[in-house]
């Protein structure tokens, strides 16, 4: 699997960046540009050194999700580290606050420097069969997917970002792209990683970006760019053309969010991370690291950052509002107070009322008790991704891989797709594929005992807002919900601002025009003259 191919070639990643030191220094023990990349297997350990950098902490390691989850309105923080939460309400004194947007921005150059390395040097590589041209061809669209989903997400968060196409050197300086420069690029590389991008990979490569997971960005693509039927369109491969075979929801919701089931039938492109450390690995070879040298991670942090305090740091947690949401409609078994509720609120969030909701209740492991007499009953925490189910205490290695697109993402998107351009009935079909998963076991939309979700199945404006809430219960704390209110337009008007609010106080702080996006890093704008300032910081 590629998270077990990542781990003997990690070095490889820093062995390249440290060309952008500066340092004229040369060690003829270090691989350079001009004695590397030279076979099939070095340009594969380049492409792997690319996937490792999803790893670290700036990337999905760790603080992605602090501006994914927790600034949009499924999330806050009241950390103590009063410019982390700050960084949640939309309080940005510190502009090169590393933790806030500043290593998010490096640590997307950092991969993306590592991928124009495959994309420029693999193509002079001498092959020696069909084969090996084969997977250099694969490798580079590997690597155009990677960039692009890099410019996708500077786009979403920044709003501009440095054009960077080719391996950088120390001093360069780079033009600057808008919005609609950065979705040119980013659909340009998806269309080109689509043609040698595989349908599926074999056991090793499991984990590997596939043609579904390429087809899947660049429908999202478009649909930030409200281009509906070119979105719609890129879906089609996925949910209705020759991609349909190799996906379907798991019948078991929770299945997603474990490390169990990892590359499932609804994973469509999935970050793996790993409970082993760069200093087991270096134990491990019998090159013992001495204790007070640090060490890297290959596990996901989150559920470390964001587990109730007592057990984690509890720098985020979920807002209640999810809680009554999830309460609202019954599911069509009726087993508990004469009424089952939606198995997703179980697997999303932990709260007050949690083992009364669902008695039965059986996914904690050892921090159960704990977990009982710590947390306040007023609150609510992350379940989802958490490591509670078995481990008895949280830590810096959680082997969870992150599902950055889920099957159920998709079909909810190509439903959102069909609605806008007024294919009503199609729209609602492939909401209920999603609402009538077993675990989730709803009635379809027309059939529901809620009157607006029933009323909403034969009207397009009531459709689609029905679907931000549908959206809500299935992806919520999977990093999809900034992207969503960015897309519905709701950062984008008083009125939009005024509905936020109902559900997050921390809107009040929100300014229009200026904090649809982040603040550049002050060190980038200082040191690059073609690159501003965002508008009204």
């Amino acid at each position: 699997m590629l998270k077990r191919i990542i781990l003997p070639v990690i070095i490889i990643a820093s062995l390249f960046s440290c060309s952008e030191n500066g340092l004229n220094l040369t060690d003829p023990n270090v691989p350079t540009v001009a004695n590397y990349w030279k076979t099939v297997d070095e340009a594969k350990q380049g492409l792997t050194a690319t996937y490792s950098q999803f790893t670290r902490p700036g990337n999905w390691g760790r603080w992605i999700y602090f501006r994914y989850d927790l600034s949009s309105d499924e999330g806050y923080s009241n950390s103590p580290w009063t410019d982390l939460s700050d960084w949640t309400k939309f309080k940005y004194s510190n502009y090169n606050f590393i933790q806030g947007g500043s290593l998010i921005y490096k640590s997307a150059y950092k991969q993306i420097f590592e991928a124009n390395q495959v994309i420029t040097y693999s193509p002079n590589i001498a092959v020696k069969t069909e084969d090996e041209r084969t997977q250099i061809k694969q490798f580079i669209a590997q690597a155009k997917f990677i960039r692009a989903f890099n410019y996708f997400t500077l786009n979403v968060l920044f709003g501009q970002a440095e054009i960077v196409l080719k391996p950088s050197n120390p001093g360069d300086l780079y033009k600057v792209a808008n919005t609609d420069s950065l979705n040119a690029m980013v659909i340009k590389d998806l269309n080109e990683a689509i043609v040698d991008l595989p349908v599926e990979w074999n056991e090793i490569d499991k984990g590997r970006i596939t043609k579904g997971a390429a087809y899947a960005l660049l429908g999202k693509t478009y649909m930030q760019m409200h281009e509906w039927q070119k979105a719609k369109d890129a879906f089609y491969w996925l949910v209705e053309g020759d991609g349909k075979q190799y996906y379907g929801l798991m019948a078991n919701y929770f299945d997603n969010f474990t490390h169990y089931k990892e590359n499932n039938i609804e994973s469509v492109f999935e970050i793996q991370f790993s409970a082993v450390s760069q200093k087991e690995m270096d134990r491990n070879n019998g090159s013992m690291l001495d204790d007070d040298v640090p060490y890297m991670t290959l596990g996901n942090t989150r559920s470390q950052f964001f587990a109730p305090r007592g057990i984690g740091w509890c720098d985020g947690q979920p807002r209640t509002w999810l809680i009554t949401e999830y309460k609202k409609e019954p599911t069509k078994d009726v087993s508990v107070n004469g009424k089952t509720i939606d198995d997703r609120l179980r697997v999303s969030l932990i709260y007050p009322d949690i083992f009364k909701d669902f008695p039965t209740e059986k996914l904690f492991a050892g921090t159960i008790s704990k977990w009982k007499s710590t947390w306040l009953k007023t609150e609510c925490f992350f379940r989802k991704y958490g490591d509670d189910y078995f481990k008895t205490v949280t830590d810096y290695y959680s082997p969870i891989n992150y599902r950055v697109i889920r099957y159920s993402d998709v079909l909810l998107s190509y439903s959102e797709c069909l609605a806008q351009l007024n294919d009503l009935p199609n729209a609602v079909k492939y909401v209920d594929i999603v609402r009538t998963r077993p675990s989730t076991n709803h009635t379809k939309m027309a059939d529901s005992p809620v009157p607006e979700i029933a009323a909403a199945a034969s009207d397009k404006t009531l459709f689609l807002k029905r679907l931000q809430m549908e959206r809500a219960l299935e992806l919520c704390l999977e990093s999809v919900r900034w992207i969503d209110i960015k897309r519905w337009g709701l950062l984008e008007t008083q009125e939009g601002i005024d509905e936020l609010k109902t559900r997050d106080a921390d809107f009040s702080n929100f300014i229009l025009g200026k904090h649809q996006v982040l603040p550049m890093p002050q060190y980038e704008v200082d040191n690059n003259e073609y690159l501003e300032q965002n508008a009204n910081y």
